[in-house]
């Protein structure tokens, strides 16, 4: 079966690539496509690959789990090394054939120290997949003393020479992580979740807030939600060694800000720039108050008090004359220009508002340029302004208002005075 060339088999060869960049990116990503089941389907992802390896320490016996690919259905081989098996390098010989769909197997290493395995998958005419994928379907190991019986590493190394250690404490609107590494020239990452992080897995929906990390580091998250931290080793995430050890290089304890109404009201994580509530509502304080109430214009209260049902004897305002853009004057404008300025020159001009009315509505129904739109409505608004429509004149000048506010706004002002004008008040 001829196998195509996908996106997941470039990310692979871009293991080889030198360069912290390259590294986070590349690993994590072989790690989602390597665990979806693929087709060779347009669309699809071909993922010839066993996926979320597991190991389990019982004294001298490890025994490795899997998932066995839904793409190829042939034996699945083990390999054992002393040394990190990677892209590129010699395959250790006679591996270990174990049939598909098993998804287990138990290794006893005849001594002590770390070892390296890489399950491959096969099609049925026998072709090997021999590509390792870190945190995938490969893993490490060490048989010792420090490791208590039935413990489980997933996708991990037991080799915890190098591995940080990690605790938090809160500083006012802020956390404080303190950690700790063994050895010279090592690059610790951080990263942080809202949930625990007790396996490899649960990098995937953790985010790096740092790399290059030093110790101690101050960091700013969302207050009243839990936080959980881990340090990774750069070199190690880049050889697929990663091991995650609760209480170790990885907190148990959820870190949690707690609202305080007088300080810490910086809502975004560093190093996005901050927002403040009290910055973004002037004389508010907080979450739990609003802005103070602004003082309505007398045409303002009285057309309130009118939309309530409140009589009132008001003043009768002064009512505005039309007004008419000089371009809908000229008579030398051609196409729908000029259709609109006939309806200016005659009808609207003589104060002939019922018929200008339904001259301008007609005119509507048709698609027009937003800028034909809103003087047509700016027209219609006066119309429905004269006829004492009040209220459908409203709406006429509020669709004007995005183009010309301050004319559309003198116009808003006069139909609330008519509408306080003309509806009887408590």
């Amino acid at each position: 079966m001829a196998v195509k060339r996908t996106i997941l088999t470039e990310l692979i060869q871009k293991l080889g690539l030198p360069g912290r960049a390259a590294v986070f990116p590349v690993v994590l990503g072989i790690f989602i496509a390597a665990g979806a089941a693929g087709q060779e389907d347009e669309g699809r992802v071909f993922a010839p690959f066993v996926s979320r390896i597991t190991v389990e320490v019982k004294n001298n016996l490890v025994r490795l789990t899997w998932r066995d690919s839904p793409d190829v259905r042939g034996p699945v081989y083990v390999y054992r090394s002393n040394r990190p098996i990677e892209a590129g390098t010699d395959r250790p010989e006679r591996p270990e054939e174990i049939p598909y769909g098993s998804e287990s197997y138990v290794d006893e290493p005849e001594n002590a120290g770390t070892f390296y395995y890489f399950v491959a998958a096969s099609d049925s005419q026998g072709k090997i997949y021999d590509i390792p994928i870190p945190l995938n379907n490969t893993i490490s190991v060490g048989i010792g003393e420090t490791f208590s019986e039935g413990e489980v590493l997933s996708g991990g190394t037991g080799v915890r020479d190098d591995t940080a250690f990690v605790e938090t404490s809160i500083q006012g609107n802020s956390v404080v992580i303190r950690f700790t590494v063994q050895g010279e020239g090592k690059t610790p990452v951080l990263y942080r979740s809202v949930r625990p992080i007790r396996n490899v897995q649960d990098l995937l929906s953790a985010a790096i807030v740092q790399t290059a990390v030093k110790s101690p580091f101050t960091d700013y998250p969302v207050q009243d939600i839990d936080y959980y931290y881990a340090v990774i080793l750069e070199e190690d995430l880049a050889q697929g060694r990663v091991s995650i050890a609760p209480g170790r290089n990885a907190t148990t304890q959820a870190a949690r800000l707690s609202p305080n109404p007088r300080e810490g009201r910086d809502i975004r994580s560093m190093p996005l720039p901050l927002v403040s509530v009290g910055n973004a509502v002037p004389r508010s304080q907080g979450f739990s108050e609003t802005p103070p109430p602004r003082t309505l214009s007398a045409e303002a209260e009285r057309a309130v008090g009118a939309l309530l049902g409140k009589t009132e004897t008001a003043p009768v305002p002064a009512r505005k004359g039309p007004r008419a853009f000089l371009r809908d004057l000229d008579e030398n404008a051609g196409g729908a220009d000029y259709t609109l300025g006939t309806i200016v020159r005659n009808s609207f001009s003589r104060g002939q508002w019922e018929q200008a009315r339904n001259e301008l509505i007609q005119f509507l129904s048709l698609p027009r340029s937003a800028d034909l739109e809103y003087r047509a409505h700016f027209y219609l608004g006066q119309a429905c302004y004269f006829l004492n429509e009040y209220r459908d004149a409203l709406f006429e000048f509020l669709l004007v208002r995005p183009y010309e506010d301050a004319e559309a706004s003198v116009w808003i002002d006069a139909v609330l005075a008519g509408i306080s004008a003309d509806t009887p008040q408590e």
